[in-house]
């Protein structure tokens, strides 16, 4: 069993016991449930539970996940009272954590569907929310077979998209009265994250040349970004892998054999004067790296999973660059389409683009330009989110 597999496995397993413990924390206050399947999720729920506590700091937050990625990043975020796996989807389980949890109001995030936890909310005339979700057109709801699955859809008191199309989607396919475009909570995210960062003193020890800052790679990224670095030899290229246990970044080392690690840069405490590659074997540092980058490469789009967050370095009008398999993610095909990023399909492509960004100042600062844009232009979801889930909570 890997590792993942099996933190998943002994988290359900002591899923029930770890609700009771934690009940306690919520008796005698309104409580608010948001089911966040991974880390990702909670990314885009974590300035509703914000503006939530902001607005309502008498209700407890009580968070759920389904991944233990998300779960072991966040099982001590302090702006979350409660946080447990979600135990799996069946008519008793959903009974009784409604019962223990006793819900005001429930939040889903994004993708996540739960039957016997919806009806049981419904049954209760418990509010249920979906929030920044986002539909397309080869999902299940909307195939012929999908009645089941489409049908769940009208479980939910509100669904709240982040774009026209998932709204259109919905409009001709379902009856519901209650569905409304409001945007991807991300960008508020990444947005406060820039407006709060601060220094790395650590970047001191790398030399003044500019940096190449490849954040959440995987193995087909890596294999692609260390044939690049010859042909780049000027740049800093910091590598963050998306997984930093020891097998993982030992596995990073023997794709880049001249790097060294942060952990040894730290142990050194020597500057660099010539351009290094650093791999970054700490949790934790990526959206605050960004800061420094020249050029950002985004991992994951070389994999089934498809490519990770490319909104973090483009919030700092950094050129974002990632893999092929982005067609499932709105954000990289609206910041493409925006000009302030670009997708590969392999190493001439990534050589290409980076380039092209050296090449000209003039076009360099218009991408970091578009990239800031993008980002602005759609902030203000946390805002339209909240204007519907105000509407379930009174205020005690």
């Amino acid at each position: 069993m890997n590792p993942k597999a099996k933190k998943w496995t002994l988290g359900q397993s002591n899923a029930w016991n770890e609700i009771r413990e934690h009940q306690k924390l919520v008796l005698g206050h309104p409580t608010i449930w948001m089911h966040t399947a991974s880390y990702g999720e909670f990314e885009q729920g974590l300035p509703i539970i914000e503006a939530i506590k902001e607005a309502y700091p008498n209700y407890k937050i009580w968070v759920t996940f389904f991944s233990p990625s998300g779960y072991e990043h966040r099982k001590n975020e302090p702006l979350v009272d409660v946080v447990t796996y979600l135990p799996f989807d069946s008519k008793k389980n959903a009974a009784l954590f409604i019962e223990l949890v006793n819900p005001k109001l429930v939040v889903f995030v994004k993708y996540e569907f739960w039957f016997y936890y919806l009806n049981e909310a419904k049954n209760k005339n418990i509010p249920v929310i979906l929030a920044s979700a986002i539909f397309r057109s080869n999902q299940i709801f909307f195939k012929w077979y999908g009645n089941f699955y489409k049908n769940m859809l009208s479980l939910f008191t509100s669904i709240l998209v982040q774009n026209k199309t998932s709204y259109e989607l919905l409009m001709h396919n379902i009856q519901h009265q209650n569905i409304a475009i409001t945007g991807d909570t991300r960008f508020d995210r990444v947005i406060k994250t820039v407006s709060q960062t601060n220094h790395i003193s650590w970047i001191n020890l790398l030399s003044n040349h500019k940096k190449i800052i490849a954040g959440s790679t995987w193995t087909a990224d890596e294999i692609i970004l260390n044939k690049t670095t010859a042909h780049f030899n000027e740049f800093n290229w910091i590598i963050v892998p998306h997984h930093v246990d020891p097998k993982s970044i030992q596995s990073t080392l023997n794709i880049f054999p001249n790097a060294i690690t942060l952990t040894q840069l730290l142990d050194s405490g020597i500057q660099h004067p010539k351009p290094i590659v650093l791999i970054v074997d700490k949790i934790g540092l990526l959206r605050t790296l960004y800061q420094y980058s020249y050029i950002s490469y985004i991992g994951g789009g070389f994999g089934k999973d498809g490519v990770h967050n490319v909104l973090e370095p483009a919030a700092f009008g950094k050129p974002v660059i990632w893999g092929a398999n982005d067609l499932k993610y709105s954000e990289a095909i609206g910041l493409r389409n925006h000009k302030g990023g670009y997708s590969i399909h392999n190493e001439a492509d990534l050589i290409m683009h980076i380039s092209n960004l050296l090449q000209s100042s003039d076009t360099y600062n218009q991408i970091c330009q578009n990239a800031h844009n993008y980002i602005i232009e759609n902030e203000g979801a946390t805002k339209k989110t909240m204007s519907e889930i105000v509407k379930y909570l009174s205020v005690s």
